[in-house]
């Protein structure tokens, strides 16, 4: 089985898609920022839009949250003890894919930077 704890990864890649997969918008702009760590049992995360600006119609996307965690090899289920919006402060259930070992495939559970699902974060292990 794989394992997380002491693990930290850098966001690469971020897809939203419609109900019937038809990919929308990038969830966190084009250019996505975010890095998750691991430990023992703790985890953090943290993503936002990274683009240097946006257009003033635009709100910058920004969640965080922290807590401990458990992993079966396919399921993250985080009971979040801290967050940057209150409505983070739940238990985050997320299927995670290995693509490699360096490289992984998360998807929410339920909701995250305001949608209830459609949602694909891509990752890559940075240490």
């Amino acid at each position: 089985m794989q394992t997380l704890s002491g693990t930290t990864w850098k966001l690469v890649e971020a897809f939203a898609f419609d109900e019937e997969g038809h990919e929308l918008s990038p969830p966190l702009g084009k250019c996505p920022m975010g890095v998750v760590m691991f430990e023992a049992e703790r985890m953090i995360v943290a993503v936002i839009d990274g683009s240097s600006s946006l257009p003033t119609d635009i709100q910058r996307v920004f969640a965080a949250y922290s807590g401990r965690y458990s992993f079966d090899g396919m399921e993250l289920v985080t009971s979040v003890d801290g967050a940057s919006d209150p409505d983070l402060v739940q238990q985050q259930i997320r299927h995670i894919h290995f693509e490699s070992p360096t490289r992984i495939a998360i998807t929410p559970k339920n909701r995250v930077i305001g949608r209830d699902a459609g949602l694909k974060f891509v990752w890559e292990r940075i240490s």
